[in-house]
């Protein structure tokens, strides 16, 4: 029998099996509980750091739909104006499992299980991916309990980097891609509906703002199929990451190709020239007290937050002894895959390192902070790691069954080792407070946040959460990557960047005529759709707006004209009312490309059932 097919008598030793594979499990909610427990101390509080611009725009979300009925394509409130759509991390719960809970929750809350929801999502594809490789329950809560909440992800949790929990999709991707083609460690026929399930998770990534997660499990999955075609002899694994990433792409598109086309006009380039030392390397996994603020070794840039990945001696010396064992066809390209990611995660220690070279890859060109690496490698070795227990407990016979229980309480300390340090940084995650917010009746842009909009505890960029709230625009944002305040010359000024503050003495109004004759209003105002009226204007003459230019902006009908940067038209007649809207930029044939994939996919299900049906139908007597 294969060391992966359960037994088929529901005897004593099944019993014993199933009841520790319900401890296990426990093993991993009780860690996860422990973890973000302190998240829920005082429901009354922001988080803090990064939290505030993630926040804005998943309160642009649900204002965008509650008070106005529309999607959340537009910005008005950040930067002078972006495609909220467009943006890497702008509606990212809009195609979310959580979007309900912002509708229906206090926003507070709804932070929360999100938080939550994204921890136990990553555990329960993660038990998923490890029971691929053994059915072992410590086994499989052993990859859970080191991978799914540890340091690092308490750490990136507690200061605002939520893409960093969409983490998450990558064991559901990695278990279906594996799925697809493998059944008990052997090679098998293509199974579709696990390629279009990776597809969703590739899409799913990207509706997300998965910037890390995505590129992260491609590269590892690439790896680990490279090696898995050449040890079985086939070209399955290829086939199944290509097939299910075209199936994503197409998915994905909606978001997908309006992002490309932004991201074309305002480039993220980061140069990244980050390292860790061996000791650096060493504490990052078993220093205790890791904490944002703490130092445990030396670091040139940034906060310890981009390093610790807590996980202690027990998990680093079993993860170390499990790639030397590596045996198995499935265990070497994991290792591998693990091996690879790691020497990524020491960064730019030579210009000639995997990251420095890596680096010069279009994609890799808009990231930095390599020692995000870690985080993945962890869990390719874990695979390892799980993969060589199986094989050691199926050589143990009848002992197995009482090793896998003397196991249990070893992954529950390991569980409780971690939790218990993981939780010190989720503990100074949610400490913002909001200032009483009046909301505005009419819209107003701000070269800085006033006064009134300050949270009473400052962090350290502008605040973007409360102005949004009350209906105000500030200039000086961070949400977007080519206007904020850190891809700005010395003057302030910025390619696209048109919008202009009330303290600006070049402001004009949030809407006016170019020659200032005549005059102007704005009858409505919502984040996509804006209503003015001109009256004893001049023909010929320009109205502009106050938001910065954007190609998916129109008037009437007709596409707005670009006036230094910010929105205009020409003015017809003396008086005129102009209704300008907004539509992503290559909206429409992505909503297109979107369609005709869902259709393929449906044709291909339901093709081999209109073909069984044709079979069975008799032909008619003549």
């Amino acid at each position: 029998m294969s060391s992966l097919e359960r037994p088929k008598r529901f005897g004593t030793r099944r019993i014993l099996e199933l009841c520790g594979q319900l401890i296990a499990l426990g093993i991993v909610l009780a860690q996860v509980a422990l973890v973000v427990a302190p998240i829920f101390a005082d429901l009354s509080t922001l988080g803090g750091h990064d939290w505030d611009e993630k926040e804005s725009q998943r309160h642009l979300v649900v204002k965008t739909i509650h008070e106005y009925g529309q999607f959340p394509f537009w910005n008005p409130y950040a930067c002078g104006g972006h495609s909220a759509w467009a943006s890497i991390q702008g509606g990212t719960s809009l195609v979310s499992l959580f979007l309900p809970v912002y509708l229906l929750l206090d926003f507070k809350h709804a932070l929360r299980v999100e938080v939550v929801g994204a921890a136990l999502l990553a555990a329960t594809g993660t038990w998923l991916l490890a029971g691929r490789f053994t059915r072992s329950g410590a086994a499989r809560a052993f990859a859970c309990v080191v991978w799914v909440v540890n340091g690092r992800w308490a750490l990136q949790a507690s200061v605002g980097h939520v893409w960093h929990l969409y983490y998450a999709w990558v064991p559901w991707l990695l278990f279906l891609c594996d799925g697809a083609w493998t059944s008990r460690g052997a090679p098998h026929p293509l199974r579709f509906r696990y390629v279009v399930g990776a597809g969703v998770c590739w899409a799913m990534m990207v509706y997300n703002g998965a910037i890390y997660p995505l590129p992260h499990a491609a590269l590892l999955l690439s790896i680990y199929s490279v090696t898995a075609a050449i040890v079985w002899r086939t070209l399955k694994p290829l086939q199944t990451v290509a097939l299910s990433g075209i199936i994503g792409g197409g998915l994905a598109a909606p978001k997908l190709i309006p992002l490309l086309e932004e991201l074309s006009r305002y480039p993220r380039l980061v140069e990244s020239r980050e390292v860790i030392d061996l000791n650096g390397f060493v504490q990052l996994l078993v220093a205790r007290s890791q904490t944002v603020g703490s130092r445990p070794a030396h670091i040139v840039q940034w906060g310890w937050h981009e390093y610790g990945m807590y996980i202690g001696w027990i998990a680093v010396l079993a993860l170390a002894i499990s790639a030397i064992a590596a045996r198995t066809p499935a265990e070497r390209g994991w290792r591998w895959a693990g091996l690879c990611t790691l020497l990524l995660g020491f960064g730019y220690f030579h210009e000639y390192s995997p990251w420095a070279l890596l680096h010069q890859l279009p994609i890799f060109k808009s990231q930095h902070v390599p020692s995000r690496w870690l985080y993945s490698s962890a869990l390719a070795l874990a695979l390892v790691s799980v993969s060589v227990l199986e094989r050691l407990l199926e050589r143990a016979g009848r002992a197995r069954l009482p090793l896998e229980w003397a196991l249990l309480p070893v992954v529950g300390f390991i569980a409780y080792d971690i939790a218990s340090e993981a939780r010190m940084p989720m503990a100074q995650a949610f400490w913002m407070r909001l200032p009483p917010v009046a909301v505005s009746d009419t819209f107003v842009q701000h070269g800085k946040v006033p006064s009134s909009l300050q949270y009473p505890r400052p962090d350290y960029a502008p605040p973007a959460l409360p102005a949004q709230m009350a209906n105000v625009g500030v200039i000086d944002c961070t949400l977007h990557p080519g206007l904020n305040i850190w891809a700005r010359d010395a003057q302030g000024n910025a390619p696209g960047l048109g919008a202009i503050g009330r303290e600006d003495s070049r402001y004009r109004g949030e809407v006016f005529t170019v020659s200032g004759q005549g005059e102007v209003a704005i009858d409505r105002f919502t984040p996509n759709e804006i209503e003015v009226t001109v009256r004893g204007a001049k023909p010929g003459d320009r109205v502009a707006l106050n938001q910065n230019y954007n190609p998916g902006w129109r008037v009437n009908g007709q596409r707005a004209d670009n006036y230094k940067d910010v929105l205009s038209t020409t003015i017809a007649s003396p008086q005129q009312h102009f209704v300008f809207k907004f539509r992503p930029h290559l909206l429409l044939p992505s909503l297109g490309v979107f369609f005709v994939t869902l259709s393929a996919l449906i044709l291909a299900w339901r093709r081999p059932r209109l073909l069984s049906r044709l079979r069975r139908k008799p032909i008619p007597s003549t």
